[in-house]
C-alpha cells in the first residue's frame, strides 16, 4: 500500500487545476476563432449577395404597403378596369387600409378583408341613407327622355337603386376625404 503525503496531495491538485485552466483557455481560444471565421464568413456572404427582397411603396398611419402588395392589387386591378393608372391603384389601396382600420376600431368581424371593409361600408355609410319617394319621382321627370314611353313604376325600382348608390358614393367619398385628413399618408411609388 502507498501513502500519499499532504504535500503531494497539494502538489496534484495544483497540476489538476493548472491542466483544467489551459483546456479552457484552448476552448475558449477555438471558439473565439470560430465565432471571428463564421461573422466574417456571414459578413462577406451578406456582402456579396444583399438584394432587396420587398420595399414600402406607402405607409398609412402604422401600417406600411409594400411593393410585392401594390403590384399583386394592382394586377388584379387591371383585370377589371384596364386603364387604371397606378396612382389611382395605390389611393385605393390606401382607402382600403382606411377603411379596415375604422371597421376594426368598431371590432367588426368577418372572414375577408374585403368582407369587412363591405360590412363597415353597410353599417357606417348605407344604413343611414334612405331615399325619399319625391326625389323619386323627380329625377324621373328631369330624365323622362331616357325612358321614353316606359312608365313610372316600371322604373321606379331601378330609379331608386340608383339614386341610393349615387347618395352612398357620395357619403363614401365625403368619409374617405375626412379620414385621409386625420391620417398621416405618405406614397413612396416611382
Amino acid at each position: 500500500m502507498r501513502y500519499i503525503s499532504a504535500s503531494d496531495m497539494r502538489f496534484s491538485t495544483k497540476v489538476q487545476k493548472c491542466r483544467s485552466a489551459k483546456a479552457l483557455i484552448r476552448i475558449t481560444i477555438t471558439l473565439c476563432f470560430v465565432f471571428y471565421c463564421s461573422t466574417a464568413l456571414l459578413l462577406h456572404c451578406s456582402k456579396s449577395y444583399a438584394e432587396i427582397i420587398d420595399r414600402v411603396v406607402a405607409y398609412v398611419d402604422d401600417t406600411a404597403i409594400t411593393l410585392s402588395e401594390f403590384e399583386k392589387t394592382y394586377n388584379e386591378m387591371q383585370e377589371e378596369i384596364k386603364d387604371i393608372t397606378k396612382e389611382e391603384a395605390i389611393n385605393s389601396m390606401i382607402n382600403s387600409v382606411l377603411l379596415l382600420h375604422e371597421a376594426r376600431k368598431m371590432r367588426l368581424e368577418a372572414p375577408t378583408k374585403d368582407e369587412l371593409i363591405k360590412e363597415y361600408i353597410d353599417i357606417k355609410i348605407r344604413s343611414p341613407i334612405f331615399v325619399r319617394e319625391s326625389d323619386v319621382i323627380e329625377f324621373y321627370k328631369i330624365h323622362i327622355d331616357r325612358f321614353k314611353d316606359i312608365d313610372y313604376l316600371q322604373v321606379r325600382d331601378e330609379i331608386e337603386s340608383y339614386l341610393f348608390e349615387l347618395e352612398t358614393n357620395r357619403r363614401l367619398q365625403s368619409h374617405l376625404e375626412e379620414l385621409r385628413a386625420n391620417a398621416e399618408i405618405k406614397i413612396q411609388l416611382k
